[in-house]
């Protein structure tokens, strides 16, 4: 039996920005254009804190295969006015047809690393802290600055069963700001604690070496 590689096409994709929570929604398995739609909300507030999605040379693919690389940078720039930490959430999800019954869909299951590839991952400058988040420890990001890429591309990996094929694919970034005021990163992010294990704990220590004082 003949194997042929199946073609998974776009239909649509937007981003909403939550703090910055950004949105990439329906799609035939591609990761796509943006647009960033600012909701100002921040409960340590102190200036302005406010972020927006970075993108470089993006070009949304009608087609993509799997095992197929798509280009798309991904960083978080700093348009308030005093210095931020970042953290970002990468949430996939997957809707298929249900087999004779065409009104309603199945979640399917996406995991990052394993079906979803997030290539030339930062690890250097973002740490992943086993919470669901990539935190920003390189620096805290002052105004009119950018981030690094957290990942310069994505891929469907080679191993998505046949189950996928024409699926709604999303990506949902959610990306989380906080003024650099000595623990309101703690008060926001962890209810107050400093964490005692890694990789919180040293992502905290690298983060309150940059505090404001």
């Amino acid at each position: 039996m003949r194997n042929r590689k199946k073609k998974l096409r776009l239909i649509y994709v937007g981003f909403t920005i939550a703090l910055v929570l950004l949105l990439i929604g329906g799609g035939y398995f591609v990761y796509a254009a943006m647009t960033a739609i600012d909701q100002k909300e921040n409960d340590f507030q102190v200036g302005q804190v406010e972020t927006e999605l970075m993108e470089e040379n993006f070009i949304a693919p009608t087609e993509i295969n799997k095992d197929e690389s798509i280009n798309k940078k991904v960083s978080i720039k700093n348009n308030g006015t005093i210095n931020q930490f970042i953290r970002v959430m990468v949430l996939p999800e997957v809707k298929a047809n249900v087999s004779g019954d065409p009104n309603n869909k199945q979640v399917l299951s996406l995991v990052i690393g394993t079906d979803l590839i997030l290539e030339n991952l930062n690890t250097t400058d973002w740490r992943y802290g086993d919470d669901g988040y990539y935190y920003y420890i390189k620096e805290a990001v002052k105004p009119n600055d950018p981030t690094s890429s957290l990942f310069e591309s994505v891929r469907l990996s080679n191993s998505i069963s046949d189950q996928y094929h024409n699926a709604e694919f999303s990506i949902s970034l959610k990306v989380e700001t906080i003024n650099c005021l000595t623990t309101a990163y703690r008060q926001a992010w962890w209810q107050g604690n400093t964490p005692t294990e890694d990789p919180l704990a040293s992502i905290d220590t690298a983060l309150s070496s940059k505090v404001d004082n």
